[in-house]
């Protein structure tokens, strides 16, 4: 399949994840934490859609991220429901949910420096 198909179909799961993640959700295990959607990587066969999410603790509540990523799992197909309801594809990817800690890598190198120049 052509990139550019490929990368309009990751946004558009992307922005329906997003939306469904914000409106409908209601799972006790993603109300401890902020939950967001950083980026979306389909197989050329369209079998899968790797899902990355950012999970950073909301102030003042203790956060788990394996009981927030085992609130994603849980909801995964509830979201591929929804992706197949929302876009028009021949056939809806199966959704694999992976943990995007690259903002939280960012926070520490930049303490880090923060660290050095003080």
């Amino acid at each position: 399949m052509n990139k550019k198909r490929l990368a309009a179909i990751e946004k558009e799961i992307s922005r329906v994840v997003s939306k469904a993640l914000f409106e409908d959700i209601k799972n006790p295990k993603l109300k401890k934490a902020m939950v967001s959607i950083t980026s979306v990587r389909v197989t050329e066969d369209l079998k899968f859609a790797d899902l990355f999410f950012s999970i950073m603790p909301i102030a003042g509540k203790q956060m788990n991220k394996n009981e927030v990523l085992e609130g994603l799992n849980e909801i995964k197909g509830f979201l591929r429901k929804r992706v197949s309801e929302e876009l028009a594809l021949r056939y809806t990817p199966e959704m694999r949910i992976k943990l995007d800690d690259t903002i939280e890598h960012a926070i520490k190198i930049s303490q880090l420096l923060d660290n050095l120049k003080g």
